[in-house]
C-alpha cells in the first residue's frame, strides 16, 4: 500500500509540474497506450481531453483541423479501426514533440 501511495504521489507531482505542452504530450502517450490495449473508453476519454484543450482563438485553422481529426478518431474508436486511431495519435505526438515541446526547450 505504501508503494502504491508513493507512486500515485509521484504521478500527481509530475502532472502538476508539467507545462501545458508536456501535458498534451502525456495525453498523446496515454491515448497511444490505450489504443495498444484496445481500451476504447480510455482512448475516447483522451480524445475528449485533447479536444477540450484546443484554443480556437489562438490556434485558428490548425485548431479546427485538429478538432476534425479528433472527431474522426472519436468515431473510429467507437465503431472502427483502433489501429487507424493509434497511427494518427502517433503522428500527432511526433509532430507535437518536434514542433512545440522541443522548440520551446531550445
Amino acid at each position: 500500500m505504501n508503494v502504491m501511495y508513493r507512486m500515485r504521489q509521484y504521478q500527481e507531482q509530475a502532472v502538476l509540474s508539467a507545462s501545458p505542452e508536456q501535458l498534451v504530450l502525456k495525453l498523446y502517450d496515454l491515448g497511444i497506450a490505450a489504443c495498444k490495449r484496445n481500451d476504447r473508453p480510455k482512448v475516447r476519454a483522451v480524445l475528449v481531453e485533447l479536444m477540450s484543450a484546443l484554443n480556437f482563438e489562438a490556434g485558428g485553422e490548425l485548431a479546427e483541423r485538429l478538432h476534425a481529426l479528433y472527431e474522426f478518431c472519436l468515431r473510429e474508436s467507437a465503431i472502427g479501426d483502433i489501429g487507424v486511431v493509434q497511427r494518427i495519435l502517433e503522428g500527432l505526438r511526433e509532430a507535437w514533440n518536434e514542433g512545440v515541446v522541443m522548440a520551446r526547450a531550445a
